[in-house]
């Protein structure tokens, strides 16, 4: 084949969007030459055109007069947004929100750029609700992803499951479902305990009888289909409760609670899940590869432990925390204690042991302090000098927040030093690792001071046994909302390579 033309998704596409094509393009199909032309690009002497369907930011592949779509763009066509607007919520994605998730087109491209081969093992440190672990199942992948947050973690497998699961079977889990819930009874008795306190504290009376209700009816089915319909439940439990649904924190809701009934909310949720899920079934060229998400800390997990296996991983794949992020998990407590997962007294700590926490729990700051003079951690001394000039130019004025902020930093350098060692570990030498990382900023003295996530976590990378082999700018989307001013304001991708 001599020629090709490659054509683009009719939606706007960001700059970075239009180079990671470019290099997809130059790794997967290996063409002689190429040019841009408005519609996309046209390839002379593509060598490997069987791998063209892999392609994530072109809709179709033409030959002369027919043109074949690329699966990427059969995926985002079922999610039904149209073809003017990107569709991330594509495949399992959509099952349930997951406040600051991967972009799966980002990572489909990475796998590709990386030439990440099918059949290989994929690990996610860092896996949140799972984007990598589907976009790896999508290509017949073996992934598996780590987490400390136990809601992520069932998200995760909730959307692997749904990829293997046959629709007809997850319809007539439905239907048993909707069946048993009306015949359930809730004993006052059993919300006395903390669970059942910490509930009816953010619900009022009737919705949370009828969430509960539908809880005990999914319990009482089939285990593999029950994680799916929890997920789907889980994801309207804010929208339902005396929380603002729009804020990351946790306060009291201004607007009216919906009117519709919990229970038929579902039902058309679960039923547009499964309708569109089907289609996927469908569109997949093959079985999707099998991936699981882990409950382990990253910082400490080893091979032949923790579930991981023994076999080394290929390739390493993560979007990880940034120093001092929004503690996201703040808007998942209902859906952490509603589905047992925690309980409400030990969310806290939870939250104060997370990578890249904003929150000092169980330590002291001074001890914090004291391990930041005496770099007790040995860390490289370009991040330990950064953290100690923070902490020179704090001022009377700085609030608590911001007199903390050199301190945590120091603490989030560390625990990503560990990570990166211990995911050192558990790969083969020569393996790749792409991390996407958001900078942020604060300011402390008066002094507004950018932290440059990615050129630090590089440093400390390459001091517990990674090269750097480059750092590529992504731009961001515009946030909006409460946080907006707390948003990452930029995206980089970094490429190491195990030494």
């Amino acid at each position: 084949m001599n020629r090709i033309e490659l054509r683009w998704h009719p939606y706007r596409y960001y700059p970075y969007e239009r180079d990671l094509a470019i290099r997809e393009v130059q790794a997967l199909l290996d063409p002689k030459s190429f040019a841009e032309v408005q519609q996309g690009l046209i390839l002379e002497k593509p060598s490997k055109m069987h791998s063209a369907e892999r392609l994530v930011y072109f809709a179709e592949v033409r030959n002369g007069k027919s043109g074949l779509p690329t699966l990427q763009s059969k995926l985002e066509r079922l999610n039904g947004n149209g073809t003017k607007r990107q569709s991330t919520r594509y495949s399992s994605h959509g099952l349930h929100e997951y406040k600051g998730k991967f972009n799966p087109q980002v990572v489909r491209a990475i796998l590709n750029i990386l030439k990440v081969p099918l059949g290989a093992r994929v690990l996610d440190p860092f896996c949140g609700s799972g984007t990598a672990l589907v976009e790896c199942s999508h290509l017949g992948m073996k992934a598996i992803g780590t987490d400390l947050n136990p809601l992520a973690v069932f998200i995760a497998n909730a959307k692997l499951s749904a990829l293997q699961l046959p629709v007809p079977r997850l319809k007539r889990a439905l239907v048993d479902t909707l069946r048993r819930e009306k015949f359930v009874k809730i004993s006052p008795a059993s919300m006395e305990d903390k669970r059942g306190s910490y509930l009816k504290r953010w619900f009022d009376r009737e919705p949370l009888e009828q969430i509960e209700k539908l809880r005990v009816a999914i319990e009482r089915g089939e285990t593999d289909c029950a994680i799916i319909l929890l997920s789907i439940a889980s994801n309207l439990l804010r929208d339902y409760s005396l929380q603002d649904p729009h804020d990351l924190r946790i306060r009291r809701r201004k607007t009216p609670i919906p009117k519709a009934p919990f229970i038929d909310v579902f039902e058309q949720a679960a039923c547009l899940f499964f309708s569109k899920l089907d289609e996927v079934q469908r569109t997949l060229p093959k079985a999707p590869g099998h991936g699981k998400a882990i409950l382990i800390d990253t910082r400490t997990m080893q091979l032949c432990r923790d579930g991981l296996g023994a076999a080394k991983f290929d390739c390493v794949l993560t979007s990880p925390p940034y120093a001092t992020a929004l503690p996201y998990i703040d808007t998942q407590r209902l859906s952490l204690v509603w589905l047992g997962l925690l309980q409400p007294d030990e969310i806290l700590n939870l939250e104060g042991y997370l990578v890249g926490s904003r929150e000092i729990r169980g330590e002291k700051k001074n001890v914090l302090l004291s391990a930041l003079g005496e770099n007790r951690y040995s860390l490289p001394e370009e991040q330990v000098y950064y953290c100690l000039m923070l902490q020179s130019t704090l001022s009377k004025e700085d609030g608590f927040r911001r007199q903390a902020m050199p301190k945590l930093l120091y603490r989030y350098f560390a625990d990503m030093a560990r990570a990166f060692k211990s995911i050192r570990g558990c790969v083969r030498d020569g393996a790749q690792f792409a991390l996407i990382v958001g900078s942020n900023h604060t300011v402390l003295g008066g002094q507004r001071f950018d932290i440059d996530t990615s050129h630090h976590l590089a440093k400390i990378a390459a001091s517990m046994g990674w090269m750097h082999e480059e750092t590529v700018p992504l731009q961001t989307y515009q946030r909006y909302g409460y946080h907006m001013n707390n948003a990452v304001t930029a995206e980089r991708l970094v490429i190491l390579r195990a030494a």
